[in-house]
């Protein structure tokens, strides 16, 4: 049975042979984003390529994206979970600057 995360904690389910890890928090607009048509996001600690889903938990809309960057340490991304790019964000139908997401991956 997988456990809901609260807010900025990570939940591991250990069903089948692997380990997902589920994490909620919020997402923001890469800003000033370059122009791509890909699902792309920086994360904070996960490495360069991993794949994650997304789901904004406003309207249950989910896609996967790939980390690009680390998020970097500055006051604007102080309670910031991911930043997504443009396409990423739109798809995602976010209306706020902020709004709340899950994460899920499987670790490397």
């Amino acid at each position: 049975e997988i456990r809901k995360p609260r807010f900025g904690e990570k939940v591991v389910n250990e069903d089948n042979q692997f380990e997902k890890i589920y994490e909620e928090g919020i997402a923001m607009e890469i800003e000033n984003s370059p122009k791509t048509k890909k699902y792309l996001c920086l994360h904070r600690s996960l490495a360069i390529g991993t794949i994650l889903q997304v789901k904004n938990l406003m309207n249950s809309q989910s896609i996967f994206v790939r980390v690009v960057g680390k998020l970097p340490e500055i006051g604007a991304n102080e309670n910031v979970l991911i930043r997504l790019s443009s396409v990423a964000y739109k798809r995602l139908g976010a209306i706020d600057a902020k709004f709340p997401v899950e994460l899920s991956y499987i670790p490397e």
